[in-house]
């Protein structure tokens, strides 16, 4: 299973818990890329990149604020094989 190594440097910005009625989740099968909002709907956020597939989202008023993930080619995330620690976890 595909997973995503937060930067440490991002890990501090995170909410420590998040409330599951706050996820707003969405797979956009064309692009293959799979958008996820911490915020209960999509809202303006300043995208940084991770690594070659994942963004993190940042509110545009406040950049210590998360908004929400971002993966871009996400069927291709999945099956990357030479991230063999590819899971939510600090780095």
């Amino acid at each position: 299973m595909a997973a995503l190594v937060i930067p440490e440097r991002v890990q501090k910005y995170f909410p420590s818990q998040i409330d599951p009625s706050k996820l707003w989740v969405n797979y956009n099968a064309r692009v293959d890329s799979l958008t996820i909002y911490c915020t209960g709907k999509p809202v303006p956020s300043v995208w940084s990149d991770v690594d070659e597939y994942a963004y993190i989202g940042f509110s545009q008023e406040n950049d210590t604020i998360v908004t929400g993930l971002m993966i871009e080619h996400f069927s291709k995330w999945l099956l990357v094989p030479d991230h063999p620690q590819r899971q939510l976890q600090p780095e």
